[in-house]
């Protein structure tokens, strides 16, 4: 069964799958600026609403406990678009910390994990079907973010619960798998998130060899990378047999990147990129493992 915002579904319902998204969070307080905050949900609707059009019929939404989530405004998401919405558990990159987690245990962490995917969120009964997005900096691990990997990796142990993670610029892939597997996680229920941002496929394949999923999820996001040399990479990685070990999504996580302020928000997977993957000879078989059957078997629990 997979958790959702609206309670539990079977793992074959799930559908097309955008495997890291955000349709509420709030950067601000770090980033010093408002293009980071997504709170409008009549907004973020109309937005959604474009996605499913596309065929889209789930999200794992990665919004952390420390990047605004609200699981209310989601599930209000969830039933207006009639779109299945995994909300998530954890704690983002070091800055974005809150003060009591400098003093916290992983086992105080591990606990409010595993409470908010067996209990609910914040009193809200709405729980999470995933930890995410946890996250390492760029080409570092700080302690807190330390202490917050080896807590999910415990909590995913416990509960064959998902891992989501955030690995800035797409590095310390490596260090996270093996940071994760020393605390017992199963390498399966690993997703390492931005991947795609690095332009090196013998990195790709050396994580792909440990076991973990890979998330190719900054679609759209050109400034980093070219949407076809993203394209070039997974065909490589296809072609080496690595299909049932990898997601796509897009990463959505400001205003800026709407459609509705000029941008292609949530419609660059299933609008174009498919397209290019199609054009590469990748067969829908393979698309259908990376948009539906990946993601169902990875967030599927007895729960």
């Amino acid at each position: 069964m997979i958790q959702t915002v609206n309670g539990k579904i079977d793992a074959k319902d799930l559908g097309i799958t955008m495997c890291h998204e955000h349709f509420i969070i709030d950067l601000s307080k770090v980033r010093g600026e408002d293009d980071s905050t997504l709170q409008d949900t009549k907004l973020m609707l109309k937005e959604v609403e474009k996605l499913k059009a596309l065929g889209c019929q789930a999200v794992v939404e990665v919004t952390a406990n420390d990047m605004g989530r609200d699981v209310i405004k989601l599930r209000e998401i969830s039933k207006a678009a009639g779109l299945h919405i995994i909300a998530s558990t954890g704690f983002y990159l070091a800055p974005y910390h809150p003060k009591w987690l400098q003093e916290s245990t992983i086992e105080d962490l591990k606990a409010l994990f595993k409470k908010e995917i067996t209990e609910g969120i914040e009193g809200t009964g709405i729980k999470a079907g995933i930890i995410g997005e946890v996250a390492t900096s760029k080409n570092k691990i700080l302690q807190t973010e330390e202490k917050v990997l080896r807590a999910a990796a415990r909590a995913s142990k416990e509960l064959d619960c998902a891992v989501s993670t955030h690995c800035d610029m797409g590095t310390m892939g490596n260090e996270q798998v093996e940071l994760m597997l020393s605390e017992g996680a199963h390498p399966d229920k690993l997703i390492l998130g931005h991947i795609d941002l690095v332009s090196d496929i013998l990195y790709h394949k050396g994580i792909l060899e440990k076991g973990v999923n890979l998330a190719f999820d900054t679609i759209g996001k050109t400034k980093y990378l070219t949407d076809e040399k993203r394209a070039d990479h997974l065909f490589a990685l296809l072609d080496a047999g690595y299909e049932d070990h990898l997601l796509l999504s897009q990463d959505v996580s400001r205003k800026s990147y709407l459609c509705s302020y000029g941008g292609k928000g949530y419609t660059a997977v299933l609008g174009y990129f498919i397209d290019l993957l199609k054009e590469r000879g990748i067969s829908k078989p393979q698309l259908d493992k990376m948009l539906i059957h990946n993601p169902a078997r990875i967030l599927d629990r007895a729960c």
